[in-house]
């Protein structure tokens, strides 16, 4: 055989072998839309640092821990990054509505993909979003001194309703729209076939959380103010007489607490300051000391109950630059596990 073809015959063989052997590599798997199924987990929404732009979505798969990769599903999917400050996070009309707070937009996006369908701009400051009729979402705003008007059909902000102040969560109860207000001693009530605030109630300062039971009452926790000296306070709300029928003093402006959440037979109400409280409904007056205490090292800025099993979800900031960590207890306050979380994770949901 001659020199050349003998090359030829080994190149020809190393590139059969070559090809085998590339063929026979076990193809990683890849996360596919099916991984996040609906009533399979949770979402968690993580802030990210202020002016920095690196907020990030998880999802949190409670019946399969392999599917839980703790990483971002929005840049991946759409090649960029979410934006600064992830404030909240809603389904409408099957889509997932991200307001990204500093950067003045809602990301619209196909829950089991990430994928952005559409991007909302032309807001200063949204906090929060609520659908209170079909095809008509409001948008709550810490600067805009007005609440913003989407239309879903169109996905395109129609118009404005006047609020003065910081506007923050809100709930469609009983035909009305109540919306606290962060900057203000009322509780607004806006009609959403009108789109107009007609009434308010006089509560305390700093309106933050709002929630309705089972027994029709809302519940309202104002967070008060220290640098301003405001106390706020708890407040049990009758819709239909739209009066006070409890209020629970805070007896110090520094007590600040957030993030008011109910148990899922909504007896019993949690929020953070310091720890993690919990009590019943029925009570006159708060605890002296919260159900979980806050660890050493820790900054418990966000708050979930597990809609079925009362489960106690606690999102921890810890130093707010580096990634932080979601803390599981059972409604007694027994500490169960823990899972990685992205920057400044504040808020969950499930779906």
């Amino acid at each position: 055989m001659s020199k050349i073809k003998r090359i030829t015959t080994a190149l020809l063989f190393i590139g059969i072998l070559s090809l085998v052997l590339t063929n026979c590599k076990e193809t990683p798997p890849e996360t596919k839309p099916s991984d996040i199924t609906k009533n399979k987990g949770f979402f968690v929404v993580n802030e990210g640092t202020f002016t920095i732009g690196n907020a990030s979505l998880f999802y949190i798969n409670t019946e399969n821990e392999d599917l839980n990769t703790n990483e971002d599903l929005f840049k991946p999917a759409n090649k960029r990054p979410l934006g600064d400050v992830f404030q909240s996070m809603v389904i409408i009309n099957k889509q997932a509505w991200l307001v990204v707070n500093n950067s003045g937009k809602i990301e619209i996006t196909d829950p089991t993909t990430s994928q952005t369908v559409s991007t909302l701009k032309g807001f200063k400051s949204p906090r929060h979003a609520l659908e209170v009729m079909p095809g008509k979402v409001y948008v709550t705003d810490i600067y805009s001194n007005s609440i913003s008007v989407v239309d879903v059909a169109t996905l395109s902000k129609v118009s404005e309703i006047k609020c003065k102040g910081w506007t923050e969560e809100l709930i469609l109860h009983h035909n009305k729209v109540w919306i606290t207000n962060h900057s203000s001693k009322y509780l607004f009530i806006a009609n959403p076939l009108m789109d107009k605030v007609t009434d308010s109630i006089p509560v305390a300062y700093g309106g933050s959380s709002i929630l309705a039971g089972k027994d029709g009452n809302i519940w309202l926790l104002c967070s008060g103010d220290t640098s301003k000296n405001e106390k706020g306070g708890l407040f049990c709300i009758d819709p239909r007489a739209i009066k006070v029928i409890k209020h629970i003093p805070f007896s110090k402006a520094s007590f600040n607490p957030v993030k008011l959440k109910q148990n899922p037979k909504e007896d019993s109400l949690y929020f953070i300051y310091q720890g993690i409280y919990g009590f019943p409904k029925s009570l006159t007056s708060l605890p002296q000391q919260p159900l979980i205490a806050q660890p050493t090292g820790s900054s418990f800025y966000g708050l979930g109950i597990h809609p079925s099993n009362g489960t106690i979800l606690v999102a921890d900031a810890l130093d707010f630059v580096s990634h932080g960590k979601i803390m599981v207890y059972t409604p007694s306050g027994q500490y169960i596990r823990n899972y990685k979380a992205g920057i400044v994770p504040s808020a969950f949901f499930w779906w």
